[in-house]
């Protein structure tokens, strides 16, 4: 049987070869696949590597990095196996895979879209449904590519009967018609999710939303006794809670509430950011997403957004320096649901943090180990380290030096199957797959 791989590059599919971006046909997925439909994780050994090794901030430099059944078996300077398909990258540069740290992407689609930017991971900001769980199980099982998905599915919002996620479960059709409230209403709502098998819950203090009609960005949402609950329901069932938050009084409600990370805080400040260094609180502050506010076609392209995008983008810029100086987790993250027409990617965040006085180094790590850490899956991914899932990018230059080629991977594998490999010249980046 052809593997995966190898079906990718063959020249009787005209469309693939010219768009590499697009997801394979479902002939060319079904000559891939297995005969229950399961995609292959390639015996790789992919010699002549470059690596970057996010721990400690050096090359490694003309090594060999082995991958079976998704896993990375080895990475050094040892020959590689007789029995290992070997790939000469000769001297290219390979990452671990970058960490989306607010995906809202609800399609199959869309996660094609995350992982040929360079997404591995994705942590769900909430998604239509439980159609991130969906994703989530399809690539666990191997029906699909990747990213892996850590899903939040149903958000936890006054305002869920303004989105169809009152279609996901019948026990949420009550609130087409009215608003969640009350410590019952929310309680409900968390745990309706955790039946479901979220891996995280979002909720909010702060109101506007492109998803919502609800308050203004600096009110708070739901009241300090629902907010408790809300925590309360998810501590329960073991699950940690993503707080959306804009302005600084509910930024600071989110964080002594007990929020594990903070999503946005577009109007933070040096105290909030100092509560956050004391409560050990992640930020994702999805600075990217914020400057595609004065894109037309962009997801956020509303007049409150280009309105307020000056000052926030400015007030970020000095957060995020500042947080970062004070040692507070900055983990990367766009915000979009990876439609045909979004633009901003992980790639984007890396570089503004860097613009924002990270070192390359750093912000790598933001996209990487960092998030790795913070969001628990430090032993499954992460880094280029013998044990870890196959989660690779390759790229042409040293992005330690050269960080705008982040936006341009010419392979990516997520557990070990192949997601892009794109034609450089006459030949494919990985030969013969």
């Amino acid at each position: 049987m052809l593997t995966f791989a190898v079906i990718l590059s063959l020249a009787a599919v005209p469309a693939r070869a010219q768009n590499p971006y697009a997801r394979p046909s479902l002939e060319v997925l079904a000559a891939a696949a297995g005969a229950d439909g399961i995609l292959p994780q390639p015996f790789i050994a992919l010699t002549g590597a470059n690596v970057i090794d996010v721990r400690s901030g050096s090359v490694l430099g003309d090594v060999s990095i082995v991958l079976r059944e998704g896993r990375i078996v080895s990475v050094g300077p040892e020959a590689p196996p007789a029995a290992a398909d070997v790939i000469d990258l000769r001297g290219r540069y390979v990452t671990p895979g970058f960490f989306e740290g607010h995906y809202h992407g609800s399609s199959v689609g869309s996660a094609h879209r995350a992982l040929v930017s360079g997404v591995t991971t994705a942590r769900s900001a909430s998604a239509d449904g439980f159609s991130d769980i969906a994703q989530r199980d399809l690539v666990t099982a191997g029906y699909l590519a990747g990213p892996d998905i850590l899903a939040a599915s149903v958000y936890v919002t006054p305002e869920l009967g303004t989105t169809d996620d009152v279609l996901a479960d019948p026990r949420l059709a009550k609130y087409l018609n009215r608003p969640v409230r009350g410590e019952a209403a929310v309680r409900e709502v968390v745990r309706i999710n955790a039946e479901h098998g979220v891996d995280w819950i979002k909720t909010r203090t702060s109101g506007l939303s492109s998803r919502t009609s609800g308050p203004d960005a600096l009110a708070m949402a739901f009241t300090v006794e629902e907010l408790a609950a809300i925590m309360d329901e998810a501590e329960r069932h073991g699950i940690p809670v993503a707080c959306h938050a804009h302005g600084i009084e509910v930024v600071i409600a989110g964080i002594e509430a007990g929020c594990r990370s903070i999503e946005h805080a577009s109007y933070i400040n040096e105290e909030a950011l100092r509560l956050m260094k004391a409560r050990g609180t992640l930020w994702v502050p999805t600075y990217i997403s914020v400057v595609g506010f004065e894109l037309p076609h962009d997801d956020y392209a509303t007049t409150i957004a280009r309105q307020r995008a000056p000052h926030i983008l400015e007030n970020l810029q000095r957060m995020i320096r500042l947080g970062h100086e004070m040692g507070i987790p900055i983990l990367t993250a766009v915000d979009t649901s990876y439609g045909p027409e979004s633009v901003y990617r992980v790639a984007g965040e890396i570089n503004a943090f860097i613009d924002f006085g990270m070192s390359p180094i750093d912000a790598l790590r933001a996209a990487t180990i960092r998030s790795a850490e913070a969001y628990g899956l430090a032993d499954r991914t992460g880094a280029i380290e013998v044990g870890l899932e196959a989660d690779l990018l390759v790229f042409d230059r040293n992005p330690l030096e050269q960080p705008s080629v982040l936006h341009n991977p010419l392979a990516v594998l997520s557990n070990g199957r192949v997601g892009l490999n794109r034609s450089v010249g006459s030949a494919k980046v990985l030969p013969g797959y």
